[in-house]
């Protein structure tokens, strides 16, 4: 019953936000606002998607759960640029800036009671992960095929 409530509420601002932006600068102007924040918003985020590409590639095993949480908080500024509004483009402006993305990192992991870990098998490979810190374990994830020559078995005598 709280997202209704939370989606009504939302929608109220942004519809209170377009009639006081209208006011101010007439509807031709809030209609190019709208549009340059989407143009401008979606490129920014598309310049700061490449840079966190750039950054996944070379990140160490132990910073990959911050990269990964960068590209989400990302994509989802991104999302809220896409959507029409004044109060969803200053969210998604938020969320381009670094030190607003590690507070909100912080409180996820606050309110969930765990933290990104990333752990490590026998093999080299890493496997990411959201999940309490567990007690060291070796793990050998592996295949096997059988090389060995079958024993000639009896021979039968020539005639």
């Amino acid at each position: 019953m709280r997202l209704p409530l939370f989606l009504i509420a939302y929608l109220l601002v942004e519809i209170a936000a377009f009639a006081w932006v209208g006011e101010k600068v007439g509807v031709l102007g809030t209609v190019a606002l709208v549009v340059l924040s989407t143009v401008v918003g979606l490129s920014l985020v598309q310049r700061q998607g490449l840079d966190a590409l750039r950054k996944v590639a070379r990140s160490t095993p132990g910073e990959a759960p911050v990269v990964a949480w960068d590209g989400l908080c990302l994509a989802t500024a991104g999302v809220l640029f896409a959507v029409p509004g004044f109060v969803s483009d200053l969210a998604g402006v938020a969320l381009l800036i670094p030190p607003v993305r590690r507070v909100l990192l912080a409180q996820a992991q606050r309110l969930s009671g765990a933290r990104f870990t990333v752990r490590a098998t026998s093999g080299g490979r890493t496997s990411g992960g959201y999940a309490a810190p567990t007690r060291p374990t070796t793990v050998i994830d592996g295949d096997f095929v059988d090389v060995t020559r079958p024993e000639p078995g009896p021979t039968l005598p020539k005639e």
